[in-house]
């Protein structure tokens, strides 16, 4: 049996880099055989799956997280999280706490990819599972984005949050 082949921590990054550029085009792709077919109601659809598939995303990090006895925190959304962001993306933490992350994302490879195929409109779309995602793990988050490098701006800047207290998600019944 062969040995198995070890990776240099640059090769891995590479290796990630290129995955999440490829779903980028396969997403890109995707939404823009459907927008360009129907249009406007085309456009709502690829929203509607990018959401499902945020919340979908949520609530499979929610089962893994409770699976271990584990509240549902920023801390503990961060530590399950199901993208190895800190082997592609490259991002500044500016306040990290339980329940509160301020983050700024300098580099996102789906972000890289849609802005060399102009595919930036799509790939705004695709960022509004962010918050389903959120929503999905705890519905007490609250995903704030202020800058996003699809409009141009040098670093999306993000806050998530709990926003829900003991009392509220009492009467409401949700985590």
């Amino acid at each position: 049996m062969p040995a198995e082949k070890t990776f240099t921590q640059s090769e891995v990054r590479d290796i990630v880099d290129k995955m999440a550029r490829t779903l980028a085009m396969l997403y890109y792709y995707m939404g823009s055989e459907v927008t360009a077919q129907f249009g406007v109601e085309g456009e709502a659809a690829v929203r509607r799956a990018i959401h499902k598939y945020g919340e979908a995303r949520g609530r499979k990090i929610h089962k893994e997280v409770t699976g271990t006895g584990l509240p549902l925190t920023v801390e503990n959304l961060s530590r399950y999280y199901d993208l190895p962001l800190p082997l592609a993306w490259v991002s500044k933490k500016i306040k990290v706490e339980e329940n509160y992350l301020e983050k700024q994302v300098v580099y996102c490879p789906f972000a890289e990819q849609w802005k060399e195929m102009g595919g930036e409109k799509l790939g705004l779309i695709y960022c509004e599972q962010d918050l389903c995602m959120r929503k999905g793990y705890n519905k007490g988050f609250d995903l704030q984005q202020f800058t996003n490098v699809l409009n141009g701006d040098a670093h999306c800047h993000t806050v998530v949050q709990w926003q829900k207290n003991d009392k509220q998600i009492a009467e409401d019944g949700h985590v």
